[in-house]
């Protein structure tokens, strides 16, 4: 491999090595990081020496997206890609700097998940049209991926025993032999989930091994044009969050297993993950959360009651 010229070089290069080898990109990572050089970086440094790259170039960079409207998480998402490009060329020896101090160190993301009760979920079921229930009422008792609803067929689902299998997904309509994170799994369908999909069954307009919840022409469901025209106005018909997205559905499924008895064992094979504090995070939910809060005030208020302060005054007496 020759040394390279430009960034172009320099990108196309890393990106063949990280295609393959022992740990290569997912392709809807690939998908993405091409799709970020060609929107954002290709038409900024594409041309430059790699050589001349020096943290004010990255800080132009960031300036000139910004003055573009891309947004800071997009922005965040641009940086990710360029620094590891960047980092591996500098381990590899041919762009003698290292990098990293070039990047200012991420800030803590915000806590983007909105769990529903299921109050608010079964509100959201209703709003929707019929032919989309059984997809939510899945998505949100199951916590299957919007990728993985997509590439599911009848083939996958027992309803004898109540339980999906959970190997494919589609991104971008490429059908991925692979979960999201490699961790192909079987989840159990909840006692009234299967009752919604024997219902379903029955006008389904998919063949017997077809997409389990395709769109209304049979085919697999276009994701853009349900976030668009079902969800979105749905979400706004059962007054919640219009921030509220389709994969919140999979933060309230695991908050809700966790609260009704299930371990977090339990919770991270039915979900896919394989690092314990991802289930963690859903232990405790906001309500939750004040409540125990609640608890110290009434603890404080009992203690500065008089009869207690009378009990603390005299248990710290000194002694004559």
């Amino acid at each position: 491999m020759t040394a390279p010229a430009t960034f172009t070089d320099a990108w196309h290069a890393w990106l063949r090595y990280r295609a393959c080898g022992q740990r290569p990109l997912r392709l809807s990572t690939l998908a993405d990081y091409e799709s970020i050089y060609r929107c954002h970086l290709g038409p900024h440094l594409g041309e430059v020496p790699l050589a001349d790259i020096d943290g004010t170039t990255i800080a132009g960079l960031v300036v000139a997206l910004s003055a573009e409207g891309v947004r800071p998480k997009r922005l965040a998402n641009v940086l990710v890609p360029l620094r590891a490009c960047l980092r591996w060329h500098h381990r590899m020896g041919a762009f003698g700097r290292d990098p990293t101090a070039w990047f200012d160190a991420p800030a803590a993301p915000a806590d983007e998940r909105r769990i529903l009760t299921i109050g608010q979920l079964e509100r959201l079921i209703a709003a929707l049209p019929a032919f989309y229930r059984p997809l939510v009422t899945f998505a949100a008792y199951t916590g299957v991926r919007l990728g993985e609803l997509r590439a599911l067929t009848w083939a996958d689902v027992d309803l004898e025993t109540r339980t999906a299998r959970i190997d494919k997904t589609l991104y971008r309509d490429r059908l991925q032999r692979s979960t999201k994170t490699g961790y192909d799994r079987t989840v159990p369908i909840p006692a009234h989930v299967a009752e919604v999909l024997r219902a379903w069954r029955e006008v389904c307009p998919s063949s017997a091994d077809g997409p389990l919840f395709p769109g209304p022409s049979g085919v697999p469901l276009d994701a853009d044009t349900f976030r668009a025209t079902v969800w979105r106005p749905a979400v706004r018909s059962a007054g919640l969050p219009e921030t509220l997205r389709i994969h919140d559905l999979r933060h309230t499924s695991a908050s809700l297993y966790l609260q009704h008895g299930a371990t977090v064992r339990e919770v991270m094979d039915i979900h896919g993950w394989r690092q314990m504090q991802t289930a963690m995070r859903y232990l405790h939910t906001g309500e939750e959360l004040n409540a125990a809060a609640d608890r110290l005030s009434v603890a404080r208020d009992v203690a500065l009651t008089p009869s207690s302060c009378v009990r603390s005054t005299t248990l710290t007496a000194p002694r004559s």
